[in-house]
This record gives C-alpha cells, sequence and structure tokens, in this order.
C-alpha cells in the first residue's frame, strides 16, 4: 500500500474520531439536576422551575430537610428533599428538561419509604411525562407493600400496562439509589423501561440484567417532563410516607450518574472606579456571581468566579444548577457593592447572558452609576458589608496616609495605590449612602 493512501486513512481516522467526540459530547448530556436546594417550603410549586397541575388542594408536595444520603452518589446530601404524606388527592409537580425523542432517557434519584400504611397496597410518587402539554406518563417507580416495613420496587411503561417488580424486598427507613431508563424502539408499542435498584455504591457502567423492566403499554413518542405526584386520585399508598432527593436525568449511563450538568452565564459588568470613560476600558479583576432560588430568603443555589476583563466580560460556570429554573444573581467584587439582578434568570440550552452595562433596568433597583455613557457597579464598599458607610472611608484613609501599595481591598480603582482617589470616591458614595438594593 502506497504511503499517500495509508496517510489518508489515518487522516479520515482522526476527522472520524474528532466528529464522534464533537458531536457525542453535543447530543449526550445531562438534561436536567434538581437536589431540592430550597429552604424548607409547604409548597413546590413556582420554585425553581416547577409547576402544579391538578386540584387546587392543601395536599402539597412539600420540601423538608434534611436530604437523602448515598455514599458515592453525585445528587447525595445537597439541600433538602421532596416529602410525600399520599393523602389520596395531593399535587402533581412538574418540571421539564429538553424534549428526547429518540436513544434513551435515564433518571436516578434517592428514595426513602419512612411509612407504610395498614390499608396500603402499591402506588408511585415520581414518573417522566411527555413533553408539552399533553399527558402521558411513564416509567412510573412503584413501590408495593409487602409489609408493615418492607415493600417492592417495581415500574410500569403505560397506563394500559402492568407493573413489573423486582423480586427483591426492601426495609422502610432506608435510603436507596433508583435508576430507569425509557428506551425508544422502532416499531410499535415496543418501548423498553428498565429499572435497577442499588443499596450501595455507584455501578459504572450499566448492569446487564436490571432488576425489572417493561415493554407492555402504549409508547411515548416524546419524554420531557418529569413528575412528582402525591398520592394523586388513584395511588394506592395512601398515609403512607415518601422522601425523594437528588433527581438526575440524563441520555446516557455515565452522564446521568457522573457528569455535571455545566451551564455559562456571560456577564457584562463594570466597575466604577475601575472603568475609564476615556479609553472605555476597564482595569481587569476577578467578580464572584452568586446564584440565588428565587423565592424568600433566596437561598444560595451556586456560585462561581471569573475575571471581568478589560471589557467588563466574564464567563461564569456553574454545576449545582439546571436549566429552565429561576435564578436572581449577585455579584460581588472585592470593593463594589453586591449587585443583583432586577429580575431572576435562568439558562436555556446551558446558557445565559446579561449586561449590566447598558442599562441601569437591568439591576435590581437600578442600582448603577452612569460613568460616560456606560453604566457601573458602585464600589467603595470595601468590608464588603453591602455598604459603603464611615467605616469603608476610614479604611481607605487609613491606607491612604501610609501610601499602601499592592492588590488591597482599599484600593478602589485598581491601580494598585490606595490614595486620595480612592479616598475620594469611597466618601462620595458614603456621602450618597449607597448600598446593595435586593428584593
Amino acid at each position: 500500500m502506497k504511503k499517500s493512501t495509508i496517510k489518508m486513512k489515518q487522516i479520515i481516522s482522526i476527522v472520524t474520531l474528532y466528529f464522534v467526540l464533537t458531536f457525542s459530547g453535543a447530543y449526550s448530556q445531562t438534561l436536567f439536576i434538581e437536589n431540592f436546594n430550597f429552604p424548607v417550603i409547604d409548597s413546590l410549586e413556582n420554585t425553581g422551575g416547577w409547576t402544579k397541575t391538578g386540584p387546587i388542594t392543601p395536599n402539597n408536595v412539600k420540601v423538608i430537610a434534611p436530604g437523602l444520603s448515598y455514599s458515592g452518589y453525585m445528587g447525595s446530601g445537597i439541600g433538602n428533599c421532596v416529602f410525600f404524606s399520599n393523602p389520596g388527592d395531593g399535587d402533581i409537580a412538574l418540571h421539564s428538561f429538553p424534549d428526547q425523542t429518540s436513544g434513551k432517557v435515564y433518571m436516578s434519584f434517592l428514595i426513602r419509604v419512612d411509612s407504610l400504611t395498614a390499608t396500603a397496597t402499591e402506588g408511585y410518587n415520581i414518573c417522566l411525562d411527555a413533553a408539552g402539554p399533553s399527558t402521558s406518563l411513564t416509567n412510573r417507580v412503584f413501590v408495593k407493600k409487602v409489609s408493615s416495613s418492607t415493600f417492592n420496587f417495581g415500574i410500569q411503561k403505560a397506563y394500559d400496562g402492568p407493573v413489573n417488580y423486582s423480586p427483591a424486598v426492601y426495609s422502610k427507613n432506608t435510603t436507596y439509589l433508583v435508576v430507569t431508563s425509557y428506551e425508544f424502539i422502532n416499531g410499535v408499542d415496543n418501548n423498553l423501561n428498565k429499572l435497577y435498584v442499588f443499596t450501595s455504591g455507584v455501578p459504572a457502567t450499566e448492569p446487564a440484567v436490571p432488576s425489572a423492566s417493561n415493554t407492555s403499554g402504549t409508547d411515548n413518542t416524546s419524554i420531557g417532563e418529569i413528575a412528582l405526584l402525591n398520592s394523586f386520585i388513584t395511588n394506592g399508598l395512601q398515609g403512607s410516607s415518601v422522601k425523594i432527593d437528588g433527581i438526575r436525568i440524563g441520555t446516557t449511563w455515565a452522564n446521568t450518574l457522573f457528569q455535571s450538568l455545566n451551564v455559562q452565564l456571560n456577564l457584562k459588568a463594570l466597575i466604577q472606579g475601575f472603568y475609564s470613560n476615556v479609553t472605555d476600558k476597564m482595569v481587569k479583576d476577578t467578580a464572584t456571581v452568586v446564584l440565588r432560588y428565587n423565592v424568600a430568603p433566596y437561598t444560595i443555589a451556586d456560585s462561581s468566579k471569573a475575571v471581568l476583563d478589560s471589557n467588563g466580560n466574564g464567563n461564569f460556570l456553574f454545576n449545582k444548577v439546571g436549566n429552565y429554573a429561576y435564578y436572581y444573581l449577585a455579584v460581588k467584587h472585592r470593593n463594589t457593592i453586591e449587585t443583583w439582578s432586577k429580575n431572576p434568570i435562568y439558562f436555556e440550552n446551558n446558557l445565559s447572558s446579561l449586561d449590566f452595562s447598558s442599562i441601569p433596568y437591568y439591576a435590581y433597583g437600578n442600582n448603577l452609576i452612569l460613568v460616560g455613557s456606560k453604566y457601573c457597579m458602585y464600589n467603595g464598599d470595601v468590608n464588603q458589608d453591602r455598604n459603603v458607610d464611615l467605616n469603608d472611608v476610614v479604611s481607605v484613609n487609613n491606607n491612604a496616609s501610609t501610601f499602601t501599595t499592592g492588590y488591597k481591598s482599599t484600593d478602589v480603582n485598581g491601580d494598585n495605590l490606595t490614595d486620595l482617589n480612592d479616598l475620594i470616591l469611597t466618601n462620595n458614595n458614603a456621602n450618597d449612602f449607597i448600598s446593595t438594593l435586593r428584593p
């Protein structure tokens, strides 16, 4: 074989490998994560992108403390969990994720059954649903009472099909890791549900034999929502107590159980003292963006640190939040006033953007100052107590009097020298009672 032919085949192999890696990375992804890192609340509705359907009842899907833990699982011990009292006629909470119409959809979560009433039979609290407004529940994970303290796990593909149970017997007051998969298969009503239940450890690869499987019943043509049901109407777990936590949804075993969902915020934020309207450039520096859930008390969901460059642009990566949930963002810097977004933001396709420099409306309370033609975050909050006041002025004055140099919080114009210029800016903002504005 000629060397040129060999070389051409090598090039083709490399190009092929590139496309395989590129497109597998693009389409093999974590779709959704939920660790219920919210405060304890009476209803999950309108929190973190969750909505409610069904009758209006007081029997809510609640968020309670603490969360569930399971060694080795990425969704373990983060935030709180949801609680199902299974009253017989309770809420359904829904959350969407990118619509899937082919391949496999995996779902993993932690579950603990704390009580089984004398009249309990079988029922479910979690499943997947078709995308959009239509309802076509699938991957229903059932609990069937065996005794007052034991039960089986099972899986049902569709209402018109049976529930297939694992023969293994599980115990109440114990946290289990459950993984399901929904596989789209060519043909009519032959899509495949699988169920795996683990008492310890997290297998690196999908086991060859599931705990239970099911192909019976009508196929879904799409999967695009997760549903949490507090014993809605037909559930046979009335009065029993169930907790669920650490929900993860993906397109492979690996990205469901082991891959973080990374989302990126592209932020533009200028710092008052660091920005020059003459050059239209800013002294670059590190800032932190904190994402907070959009309900009081605005618990921190995640945070990320990155450099704001000379144009005020920074790319902030987060791995504890997901798409289609709303978060307030707060920008922090070593001596700026913590600046909140006016409205909650959300990520779509793992991306979101916000520009504080173009219009003050994007900051909560219009809490920005115009420098030239650009809006900037106030600075001078040297001690980071969310106020520019006499304490900050004194700190800047003390360092200015000794001509302190270097990367200091009292250097409010970024020239690595604390001097009269820093003192004047801080004093002016203190006189204007500049402080953080937030919901």
